[in-house]
């Protein structure tokens, strides 16, 4: 998987991105520095239009086990001081042909930000890959709350698309809904197109994403749900 896709699908998914498959044991150890004009996971804003910067760890020989950490800086409440999302996942990966998957559980830290304890949930994933083109995953989560809602199920569905173009550009999208149903009696749609640029270990990406949801969703997260242009540069080494 190139490290244009796997940022993509972070972007997405956010999830911790894993190095390629066919890595060998010595290239197990990948890292990233970045940055971007906004932090969006799912659709929701979690630096309120402000930039975020990022780091990462990864450990992925090739396939079986896999583990991640990574933090951004954000402000996931407007009007509060600016804190940090600590992402942390563990899981196993496999290939076969043209197929590849991966099966994760992932834990969501807030830290420095108001109701911290309460922002931060677990889940586990599924996610399903073809020829490094198309990727489609489901995530559970047992104990999501969201505005002022009880700790309850959540669900999400993804499908990203990736089309290499020519010299190092690369075409992005992908189409997400996300079930907040048990606790908020609905959920919404969120999506993202994008542009990206890889020469070597440098990444440029431009992107637009957006969300669509019913008005009582819509009124119960206000302006974090976005639509909106977004930029990231990151350096992979």
């Amino acid at each position: 998987m190139t490290k244009a896709l796997r940022c993509a699908i972070a972007l997405t998914f956010t999830a911790v991105w894993l190095p390629s498959a066919q890595a060998s044991a010595s290239d197990a150890w990948n890292f990233q520095v970045g940055g971007t004009t906004d932090r969006i996971n799912r659709g929701i804003d979690l630096s309120q239009g402000e930039p975020s910067v990022d780091v990462a760890a990864t450990w992925y020989p090739g396939t079986g086990p896999f583990a991640g950490i990574s933090g951004w800086t954000v402000r996931p409440i407007p009007g509060t001081s600016l804190g940090g999302e600590f992402v942390a996942d563990a899981g196993y990966g496999w290939r076969v042909g043209d197929w590849d998957a991966k099966a994760m559980v992932v834990h969501y830290q807030f830290a420095h930000t108001p109701f911290a304890t309460l922002l931060e949930y677990d889940e586990a994933g599924l996610e399903v890959g073809w020829r490094e083109a198309l990727f489609g995953s489901v995530t559970v989560s047992p104990n999501t709350a969201y505005v002022g809602s009880p700790r309850t199920l959540a669900l999400t569905y993804n499908l990203v698309g990736h089309y290499p173009l020519a010299h190092g550009f690369s075409a992005t999208a992908g189409v997400g809904y996300y079930d907040l149903h048990a606790g908020l009696g609905g959920g919404f749609f969120y999506d993202d197109v994008g542009l990206n640029y890889q020469y070597r270990a440098l990444q440029l990406q431009l992107a637009y994403f957006g969300t669509q949801g019913p008005a009582s969703i819509k009124a119960q997260f206000g302006p974090m749900l976005i639509h909106r242009w977004v930029a990231q540069v990151s350096w992979a080494f």
